[in-house]
């Protein structure tokens, strides 16, 4: 299986993959990617050698447990 490393959640977007992530992150907040979760996106993509871009793919949500499908 192949993984896609196009963004499925981009800033300023609202997605329910985006709510999950906050659980899963204990961070506050609605289905919106925000500044403050992109940045801190970026820190928990670059501690685990993934492009900090801050933005959700299928590589990052996998760091969570969580498939987009």
């Amino acid at each position: 299986m192949q993984i896609s490393l196009v963004p499925l959640v981009m800033l300023g977007s609202s997605d329910p993959l985006v709510a999950h992530v906050r659980r899963a992150l204990n961070v506050q907040g609605d289905n919106t990617l925000d500044q403050a979760l992109a940045e801190l996106l970026r820190g928990v993509q670059r501690a685990n050698g993934i492009p900090p871009h801050g933005e959700l793919d299928e590589q990052t949500l996998g760091l969570f447990g969580i498939t987009a499908y």
